[in-house]
């Protein structure tokens, strides 16, 4: 990736103090650019990122991220800050419509105003609900069936719209189901209240309580749902090619981030008992409404606009990786 290296260059990062945001940090860093990070820590930890790079603010202060951008002369903003649970979505709606849609007027806003040339969106396969079984295209039909999806499609067309009218040129990722951590255990998801499958699997080791695998009479090849999963640091890699083909003239895009290919519950399970070696109690409960059986990235288009290749697409990596974290002095000292 020495090809992508921008000496200097200044990229601004919402909620990069989080899971996904903290390895983009360490990422960019890495690759020579001057990144700062804005970011609440509402739930993201300060320790995952340098200090020095951190600003503590919120996205619905237009003012303060104005003043930040133009501070820092930031190219390049990169919004990932959102509130990102489908249950708490229901509970909280409208939180998640102030934060991911109002929130995301305000970033671009000041985009805007601090004069910002590139802007790349995280939002989410949430976005086609229930989607037919197989590869999802970013053409498929849009229907939302949480208030967190709801939300990042508003949000979506924000970007779409604003970005033209301020002639900022912008990414938007559907992300699929991001997983995993660094592979030298440096960084990781460390929020044990995640409602994700991994997350699940790790709190019936520390908790002894078995994983509810909600269905298991899908149309699949053992019942359960598969899912597209992608490695939180594949996702890193993927923002950076899509950072370099904005700076070398790119037109917008929508693509899923994704990799194309899917595990099911039950496979996931069994490896991460290989992986881990523990045993993992299972119960079956009920599908549950709304989740599809195959919820799977078509990534024609990715593969088309951007020069990019995965390197953690094994989901032994991606749960090795995870459990190197889980185990680490690094995690254990922020908990």
């Amino acid at each position: 990736m020495s090809d992508l290296k921008q000496q200097g260059e200044s990229v601004l990062i919402t909620g990069g103090a989080g899971y996904i945001g903290s390895h983009l940090a360490m990422l960019l860093q890495k690759q020579g650019y001057r990144v700062t990070i804005f970011d609440n820590l509402s739930t993201g930890n300060s320790s995952l990122v340098s200090r020095s790079n951190l600003i503590i603010g919120d996205i619905l202060d237009t003012i303060a991220l104005v003043d930040t951008m133009k501070k820092h002369q930031a190219k390049t903003v990169i919004h990932l800050a959102a509130k990102s649970s489908v249950p708490e979505s229901f509970s909280n709606p409208d939180e998640y419509f102030e934060t991911n849609i109002e929130g995301t007027k305000c970033v671009l806003e000041a985009c805007a105003q601090a004069k910002v040339e590139h802007f790349l969106f995280s939002s989410t396969a949430a976005v086609y609900g229930n989607a037919t079984h197989g590869l999802v295209s970013e053409e498929a039909p849009l229907m939302p069936i949480s208030p967190y999806g709801q939300s990042k499609l508003k949000a979506e067309q924000l970007v779409e719209t604003l970005c033209a009218q301020y002639a900022i040129k912008q990414i938007t990722f559907r992300y699929f189901n991001v997983i995993g951590a660094h592979p030298e255990g440096l960084l990781g998801q460390y929020n044990s209240n995640s409602v994700h499958l991994l997350q699940n699997c790790l709190n019936s080791i520390h908790k002894k309580r078995p994983v509810e695998v909600y269905g298991n009479d899908y149309d699949t090849i053992d019942g359960s749902a598969e899912r597209d999963f992608i490695h939180v640091q594949d996702l890193a890699s993927l923002h950076l090619n899509a950072m370099h083909y904005l700076e070398n003239g790119g037109d917008s895009l929508l693509l899923n981030a994704g990799y194309g290919s899917s595990h099911s519950v039950l496979e996931f399970i069994k490896v991460f008992q290989e992986v881990t070696g523990h045993f993992i109690q299972t119960n079956f409960a009920p599908q549950r409404n709304g989740d599809p059986s195959s919820l799977i990235a078509n990534v024609s288009r990715l593969n088309q606009k951007l020069e990019w290749s995965p390197e953690f697409n094994s989901l032994e990596q991606m749960i090795k990786s995870s459990w190197l974290w889980e185990n680490s002095s690094t995690k254990k000292a922020i908990i």
